[in-house]
This record gives C-alpha cells, structure tokens and sequence, in this order.
C-alpha cells in the first residue's frame, strides 16, 4: 500500500509538478526542522539523519502545518508535532521494506540493505522513541495539559491503527480475496489514520474548536484514502521515476490494490486466471505488462479507481468548510488537487 515516501523532488521533475508552489514551502519548513543537528552525532543518529536528507513528499507533516496554519493562521508551532509523524511514518517505511522485503527505495539500497536489519530495526526504533522528544516539547511551551494530552493520544492511536491494518492486509493476503469494502477498510487504517491525526493534531496545536478539530480528522482520513487509491493507480499505469518505486510492486508483494480487487471481480475465468499468474512473480515480460494494462483497460478497473479517488478527494475538501476561508485552507484544497494531478 501506499506507506512509501518518494524521493525529495528536483524542479522540473514529475514528482516536483504534483506539488503546489503554495505547499512547496511547508515541504521546506519540515526538511529544514528535521535536519538540523540535536544534540551529538552518533552513529545511530546520523544513519537516521541520512533517511531524513534523502528527503520525501512530507505529506504528513505538510497537512499538520497548513491545518494549524488554518486554524491559528501560523504554522510554526506546529513543526514538534509534524516532525512526529514523519518519524513514525519513515519508521513504518524502513519496517515495510524488512517485510516486503524490497532491495530499494527511490532508486538507492533500503536502509536494511545499506545497514542490515537488525540495525535497520534499531533505526526504526529510535524514530518511534524520538517521537515523544519532539511531544514533550509542547510541554516546555506551556501547551495545556489536555491538548498535551489530546496529542499523544492522536498519534498514539494512529500508530496503533496503522499496526492494525498491517496486520488486517495480512490476513487478506492470506484469504486469497478482498472486496472493495474491505479494501477501504484497509485503506482507513494504514494510510487514512496517520493522514487524519496529523490534521487533527495540527488543529490542536492551533486552537481549533473541537468540530474544527473532528473535521480535521475527516478532512486527513478521506485524503488518507483518496492517495492510497492513487497509489495503486500509479503502481500500474505510473512511472518509477514519478512514484519512487517499481512498477507492479502491489502484484508482486500480493498486496491489495483497488484497480485490481475490481479488475478481479468483474474478469471472466480465462482473464482472472491470467491476473492471478503474475503474482508473486519477481520480473514481468513487457508482453505481459502490456497485456495486463489492456485487460485493465477493457474491464473499466482503471476508471473505477479514478472514479473512487475522486469521491474521496471530494469529502476531504467538503470537510475543509469547517475552517474560515483562508490562504492556509485553499493550500489544502490545492495539496489534494495536487496529489491527483499524479494520475492525470
């Protein structure tokens, strides 16, 4: 699923243009904030500060900036809580990779590969233990004690619902099937419940009303969904320049993706039999690449997730109306415009 960052986008590059000039900046403020030397280098340190200057979309963090930034009408107060979240999101990433087992990552060695995976596990460990570093600095800054408290418990059941939908992907992976529900279901925990705490945080952070705040999280959970579906689009008709990663990594790995649940339930034997062949499979003949996109192609799979994506997209940005009309919200609007114009 979507749990991969890409690599920092170079102007002019595919990965640079689904950027909103508007949003660029945040992207910036987080790179800036998460590079710069704490304290003593250390080898365990500086190998996670190597993850970092590889840079990443920084979706997360960028969503928690602009929902504080609507709320508040400033960003800065909330880079502690958007630094935590592209923690635990490059945490999970560097996890994912030991799992799927993948060699590499924007076109350079997975951290397992470049360090091994004990080390790997070590530096996964210590993104996740940073996290509560960068909360308790909200206690320096004299942040209520229920907002405090409002924080960790967002952050804390996003991790714990993003553990869950691993361990629910697994279980489908296992069954040999997934309906369109429980793809969405999958979708809500794995990406759409660290999207939707770090807008809610965000919010927090920015003193937003409690309805502010609950929309936030509608806002984060749908976009949450809205990229995961555009993530598996890509994995089919993208390129490993624009997405950071092969193509067909979902058919390899047997990992749920809506373009092919649909092209499954609607294909007749002989085409369902040829789907299911390239599973698993490490290399693809372009024969068969091609003939699979055309079998997409006929079945409608590829415009029934467009059709899906756009859904979602669209009840993020219905939840947006909560918060008064502003630079900060129309940058969030743009930020999911954005994100689709990877698929356009």
């Amino acid at each position: 699923m979507e749990q991969r960052s890409s690599r920092a986008a170079e102007p002019g590059t595919e990965a640079a243009q689904a950027w909103p000039m508007d949003v660029e900046k945040y992207r910036a403020a987080v790179d800036a904030y998460l590079t710069t030397s704490k304290g003593k280098p250390t080898p365990l340190s500086k190998a996670i500060a190597e993850i970092f200057e590889g840079g990443g979309k920084r979706l997360r963090p960028v969503i928690a900036l602009l929902a504080c930034e609507a709320t508040s009408g400033s960003f800065e107060k909330a880079l502690p809580i958007a630094a935590a979240f592209e923690l635990a999101h490059s945490a999970s990433l560097v996890q994912d990779d030991i799992i799927d087992e993948s060699s590499t990552r924007h076109g350079e060695a997975a951290t397992h590969k470049k360090f091994g995976a004990i080390r790997a596990i070590l530096i996964s460990d210590m993104m996740i233990f940073e996290i509560f570093s960068e909360l308790a600095k909200y206690g320096d800054a004299g942040l209520p004690q229920r907002k405090l408290a409002k924080l960790a418990s967002l952050i804390g059941d996003s991790a714990k619902l993003a553990a869950e939908g691993e361990f629910f992907e697994m279980g489908l992976a296992e069954k040999g099937s997934v309906t369109e529900e429980e793809y969405v279901k999958l979708a809500e925990l794995k990406t759409g419940a660290l999207f939707a705490a770090a807008a809610a945080c965000g919010a927090v952070v920015g003193g937003a009303t409690a309805k502010q705040v609950q929309s936030a999280y509608e806002f984060g959970r749908n976009l949450g969904v809205s990229f995961q579906v555009k993530d598996d689009i890509l994995d089919i008709v993208g390129s490993e320049e624009a997405t950071g990663k092969p193509l067909f990594k979902d058919l390899q790995n047997n990992a749920s993706n809506l373009v092919l649940i649909h092209a499954l339930a609607s294909s007749d034997p002989y085409q369902k039999a040829a789907i299911n062949s390239m599973i698993y499979k490490k290399y693809f003949a372009i024969q068969e690449v091609e003939t699979l996109k055309h079998t997409l192609e006929q079945l409608g799979s590829i415009s029934h997730a467009n059709e899906v994506e756009k859904s979602y997209a669209d009840k993020a940005k219905r939840a947006l109306m909560a918060f008064p009309e502003s630079e900060a919200r129309m940058r969030l609007e743009l930020l999911t415009e954005g994100l689709g114009s990877r698929i356009k």
